[in-house]
């Protein structure tokens, strides 16, 4: 209604100026006067598509996560959309106070004109401003964040080699022992030396070899860093992990990074917070792929026996200010819009839910 109520100050203001300037009676007047209405659609929507681009690039930049500044640009709009739709009814108020009363028509309707148009243009402008500062930071904070938790990542990996590399050596020495006791048949000293064994053996197993292992699967760093943070998260509550990504995937290769990394982020928070409350405590989280599409698969026990699906898929849809979890899901959905062919196949029985995203590849 913006820019049919300025294509209509526009339009309206041409007619005038051909009353002004021509007869009423020429057939370019009679053709204006009975079309106002079309030529008002037809502009507004020349604006619209040119300008398009535009508001898709700034919304793309701050991704609903700036719900107050694309609020307050939003109500920056209301004065010029009620200078508009006023002057439509009083023409007095096209008279700017800085011109003298006799001022031509024609000066008067330009300098309303370059009114409306300089407000739009600095609207515009502290827009793209802003939200260009805005997605600038939040890719400085994002890659900040993924080489800290890549940072992470490389130590549990040098604290694992250490930690094999120590469980070898003891390793070794113990079957030395134990083929020196066998040669000498020394049955006690070998048993001792196979208790040893054992307990060495059930000791060291306890390294998270088949958690953080599968993660070299993943070939973007990024994604690789954010997801060994969300288990270790995981594993510091407590919980029983599952990590199942059996081969190589390139996860950008149907999603963009940010996109990929929020999935994730999303579907592990929820999961975590609800395996927490459950009596299993288990999330099981899998990644692969086949020649049509790529899956994302997250799924965590709970303490119902069946969550309601439908509930779920309701609040996916609605807004709920101070819940997270809500928040989450409708963002999730959001995200996943921006892909077509991109879906959300949600399963719940046996106090356990899974949600496994499917991205078509291009």
């Amino acid at each position: 209604m913006l820019v049919y109520y300025f294509t209509q100050t526009i339009v309206s203001g041409v007619i005038a100026l051909f009353e002004i300037t021509m007869l009423p009676s020429t057939g370019i007047y009679y053709l204006l006067t009975n079309n106002v209405v079309i030529l008002c659609y037809g502009v507004a929507l020349i604006i619209i598509h040119a300008s398009r681009s535009f508001l898709n690039r700034y919304l793309n930049r701050l991704r609903n996560n700036y719900f107050l500044t694309e609020w307050l640009f939003g109500l920056a709009f209301l004065p010029i959309a009620y200078f508009l739709y006023y002057t439509q009814y009083y023409r007095r108020l096209m008279l700017p106070p800085v011109l003298p009363e006799s001022a031509p028509p024609v000066v008067n309707y330009l300098v309303y004109l370059a009114i409306c148009i300089g407000y739009f243009a600095i609207v515009l402008i502290a827009m793209e401003l802003t939200s260009r500062y805005l997605a600038n930071r939040d890719r400085a904070d994002a890659a900040e964040y993924r080489l800290a938790n890549l940072a992470k990542y490389t130590n549990q990996l040098e604290v694992m080699t250490d930690d094999l590399r120590r469980f070898r050596h003891d390793y070794q020495n113990i079957l030395y022992s134990l083929n020196s006791a066998l040669e000498t048949n020394n049955l006690d000293y070998a048993k001792r030396a196979l208790n040893h064994l054992t307990r060495a053996t059930q000791r060291n197993i306890k390294v998270p070899t088949g958690i953080i292992g599968p993660l070299k699967n993943i070939k973007d760093s990024g994604i690789k860093a954010v997801t060994y943070n969300k288990i270790s998260i995981a594993m510091d509550k407590g919980l029983n992990l599952e990590i199942e990504i059996a081969d190589p995937i390139q996860l950008t290769q149907t999603l963009q990074q940010v996109d990929t990394i929020r999935i994730i982020t999303i579907l592990f928070d929820n999961a975590v917070r609800a395996a927490v409350k459950s009596e299993k405590k288990l999330v099981n989280f899998s990644l692969y792929e086949n020649q049509f599409a790529q899956f994302i698969v997250v799924g965590n026990s709970t303490a119902q026996e069946k969550v309601d699906l439908n509930q779920l898929s309701n609040i996916a849809h609605t807004v709920t200010i101070g819940r997270n979890h809500h928040l989450g899901l409708r963002n999730l959905q959001i995200i996943l819009a921006r892909y077509p062919g991109a879906s959300n196949d949600r399963s719940s029985n046996d106090h356990y839910f899974e949600q496994r995203i499917i991205i078509p590849k291009k």
